[in-house]
């Protein structure tokens, strides 16, 4: 394996890293724009099973596009991306334990 200096370190960024970057190594061989949903949906299994895992609330599709919309245009997309979905679901469990 190659050194990916934007890989998360170990925990849940890295395993939703690690997904998305499986599923994005395939994004040439995806016909059309099929293959924005497919990273989509990788990034959102990784996470949910990341939550799960965590003890954390499974993160609704609307927070994985949200967390990819504010990801665009960095240098680490991916690794930006793991990051602000992992920062959600923490925030909504400290969220569940106040309420």
């Amino acid at each position: 394996m190659t050194h990916d200096p934007f890989r998360p370190r170990p925990g849940p960024a890295q395993a939703i890293y690690d997904a998305f970057q499986i599923e994005a190594s395939k994004r040439k061989t995806r016909p059309g724009l099929t293959w924005i949903d497919l990273e989509r949906g990788a990034v959102q299994s990784a996470a949910n099973e990341q939550a799960r895992q965590c003890g954390w609330p499974i993160p609704t599709a609307k927070a994985v596009e949200l967390a990819e919309c504010c990801a665009c245009g960095h240098v680490d997309y991916g690794s930006k991306w793991a990051h602000y979905i992992v920062d959600h679901m923490r925030k909504e469990a400290a969220k569940a334990v106040l309420a």
